[in-house]
């Protein structure tokens, strides 16, 4: 019998390295239309919309809401992660556990402020693996580029493809996570969710 070789050069054609991927928070790993349609059905009787409903990134675009009620519910999101009860994508919480355990795991987020997200992380994958977690703070959708190049990354993660498509024109692999607000044909790798992700790093 041969050896099984675990080289890199075994690995599929596919395979992502671990160590120089980047995720995007959320629709990633955060389940934030989840608590955006919660939100908007409780506090606002905005109810009877579904994530299908959300077809454009921008959701004013798609949603019959005012914009200042947008405004608050994302701003409840995104200040108060814990307290709107944002909750993980379905198998984020343990692929980002067992991810630290191989090393340094990077997040990089449009939204400003990192410490929300670095206590959620914690409250959501605990706190050794939040150790391990490095969450990096950009504040905007199109300056990705130059964090993720900081960082080392040479792939990245998104649900929002005019942000995988520009990384991809700048020679970063960039792969989409499928949301109902991706679905027009950009013909980069889709991913269906964190199986997906799980088989690509580990």
């Amino acid at each position: 019998m041969q050896p099984l070789d675990l080289s890199l050069a075994a690995l599929p054609a596919d395979r992502l390295e671990p160590a120089t991927t980047g995720f995007d928070f959320d629709g990633v790993i955060a389940d934030t239309v989840e608590a955006f349609l919660r939100i908007a059905c409780e506090d606002y009787g905005h109810c009877g919309i579904s994530a299908e409903d959300i077809t454009s990134f921008c959701v004013e675009d798609c949603l019959p809401m005012e914009r200042n009620t947008l405004v608050a519910i994302f701003d409840h999101i995104t200040f108060e992660p814990l307290a709107c009860g944002l909750k993980p994508m379905a198998g984020a919480a343990q692929v980002l556990r067992d991810l630290s355990l191989c090393g340094r795991v990077t997040i990089v987020t449009a939204r400003p402020d990192p410490q929300p997200v670095e206590d959620w992380l914690a409250h959501t994958c605990g706190a050794a693996a939040c150790a391990k977690i490095q969450v990096l703070a950009v504040g905007d959708h199109d300056d990705k580029e130059r964090f993720i190049r900081k960082a080392g990354l040479s792939a990245f993660i998104d649900d929002r493809a005019e942000t995988c498509l520009a990384l991809k024109r700048r020679g970063i692999d960039a792969r989409v996570f499928a949301q109902p607000w991706n679905r027009s044909p950009h013909g980069l790798p889709t991913l269906r969710g964190w199986d997906d992700i799980s088989r690509l790093l580990l």
